[in-house]
């Protein structure tokens, strides 16, 4: 039968061989590490803290640059290439936020669709088409009724789905996650894990670092890591690998 590749045969991330360090003399925080995710996936990064989860996400995002190996995301560097990373909805974790500033959410989901127009003015240059988007995300999340509130008087949960919404409103090709579900209770991660499954259903790549882990159900396929990549299954088999080694 003739046709183009399946969706998820459409390699969106490759990294081969990559070792990073911080600092020169240090271990590695990564060594010799390969992954690859494609276009409609769900994928989940497991592994214990201090383990190399967020460095790799950093890695793939072009926040770090290997010293050794390559990084490629959609056929281009990341590091090398900013441009890239304009398709990329990446959401640190809740710990490297700076809360302090006084914006509402709906300025906090806002913010990255002004900046993509070079209006550094809150509210001046969106278009009816940027202001759809930040509405139908805050509205996906389940936080339409929180829009007005200040970011510091959100919880742990709220912000999260917020964070979630304002990479939402971007509509990346590429979602990277890192430790998203920590700080949600059952329903928040319940609502987030729904629209990142949307997404990944839309021909989206979602990528997710996390390291409490209640339910593999949603991703396709997951990669346990500490420095090195370790092994690489079915969600199932690497969530009873993770628990076995972490009960040791």
């Amino acid at each position: 039968m003739l046709g183009g590749p399946k969706m998820k045969d459409v390699r969106a991330c490759e990294v081969k061989g990559i070792t990073v360090r911080y600092r020169r003399g240090q271990p590695p925080a990564l060594e010799d590490v390969d992954f690859h995710a494609n276009l409609g996936e769900m994928v989940l990064v497991a592994g214990p803290n201090g383990g190399g989860k967020s460095t790799l996400l950093k890695s793939i995002v072009g926040l770090l640059k290997p010293e050794k190996g390559s990084i490629r995301v959609l056929g281009r560097d990341p590091y090398r290439d900013p441009g890239v990373r304009r398709l990329i909805g990446y959401v640190p974790q809740i710990s490297d936020l700076n809360l302090n500033a006084p914006i509402t959410l709906w300025d906090l989901v806002a913010l990255p669709r002004l900046a993509l127009r070079g209006r550094p003015i809150p509210f001046r240059g969106l278009k009816d088409e940027d202001l759809k988007a930040i509405e139908d995300s805050i509205r996906r999340l389940g936080l339409e009724d929180h829009a007005d509130k200040l970011v510091s008087e959100l919880s742990g949960g709220m912000l999260a789905r917020a964070m979630i919404a304002r990479v939402l409103a971007l509509d990346p090709k590429i979602y990277i996650l890192d430790e998203p579900f920590e700080s949600m209770d059952s329903e928040s991660e319940e609502i987030a894990v729904k629209v990142l499954v949307e997404e990944k259903m839309r021909g989206k790549l979602v990528i997710v670092a996390e390291h409490h882990i209640a339910d593999a159900s949603p991703y396709d396929r997951a990669v346990l890591i500490n420095r090195r990549v370790l092994m690489e299954g079915s969600p199932g088999e690497i969530l009873e690998a993770y628990r076995k080694a972490a009960a040791r």
